[in-house]
């Protein structure tokens, strides 16, 4: 009786391994594209953002104002923030003299920035205010209603520029800028743990980790929003004293 020989299997591990990477790839991509379309759609129904400044004048022979941003914390905003997403919000004021055939030219610029964390465990969320790039307070509230006034209404009124340095006869105007990231490359092990990546994966896996970097970088530019406003012109003269207040 003739034997018959098994037919020889060829050694697929190595294959087996790069499908389940490509595979990982794939459905990582996916995800990433599908929270993108939400986000785009959530940023077309959501209502007009606005900037306002709700109050101008001298205090203590400084230029002070106040202002309100509207309708920053969209959906979008909200659902990434109660999913473990830190929010960023960015405002930066510049004070300009308007100048009639010539460059305008600036006369001031603050920058000041919210951090905003949900902590799950404790229910709250904590925000971490900062001006000109240093911390100097923080609010903790379980109620993000409380976060958002907070954070859209800044107080006290913001101290712009001593008078002494501004022309008095001169036209001066605000430029107002708002920036609202909910995602930065500094979240990035909030991502890894969206998109459920494994520590050793990350490590041993050159087309993950080259996939992930992509996904990092597209989110990161994907999920900012900047808003921008211009107040109406004034002159120093015609602004309220607030030291009677």
């Amino acid at each position: 009786m003739r034997e018959r020989s098994l037919p020889k299997l060829k050694p697929r591990a190595p294959l087996d391994t790069l499908a389940g990477e490509k595979s990982v790839v794939l459905y990582s991509i996916l995800a990433i594209g599908l929270l993108c379309l939400l986000a785009n759609v959530a940023g077309v129904h959501a209502a007009e953002a606005s900037i306002e400044v709700i109050q101008n004048g001298i205090l203590k022979g400084n230029l002070v104002t106040q202002f309100r941003a509207e309708e920053i914390f969209t959906e979008k905003v909200i659902r990434f923030l109660n999913r473990g997403f830190t929010v960023k919000i960015e405002y930066k004021i510049e004070l300009w003299q308007s100048r009639r055939y010539w460059f305008d030219r600036l006369g001031s610029q603050h920058n000041i920035s919210y951090q905003i964390d949900f902590e799950p465990l404790e229910k709250r969320y904590i925000c971490l205010k900062s001006q000109e790039g240093a911390a100097i307070t923080s609010k903790l509230d379980q109620q993000l209603d409380e976060i958002i006034e907070w954070t859209t209404r800044p107080e006290p009124p913001l101290n712009v520029i001593p008078l002494d340095r501004l022309d008095q006869e001169a036209e001066y105007y605000y430029s107002i800028e708002i920036l609202i990231a909910t995602l930065t490359t500094e979240n990035i092990k909030h991502l890894q743990k969206w998109l459920e990546y494994g520590e050793k994966e990350r490590e041993t896996s050159t087309i993950t980790g080259t996939s992930f970097r992509l996904a990092r970088d597209f989110l990161s530019s994907r999920n900012r929003r900047k808003i921008s406003e211009r107040s109406e012109k004034f002159h120093l003269h015609d602004l309220p004293k607030l030291d009677n207040e």
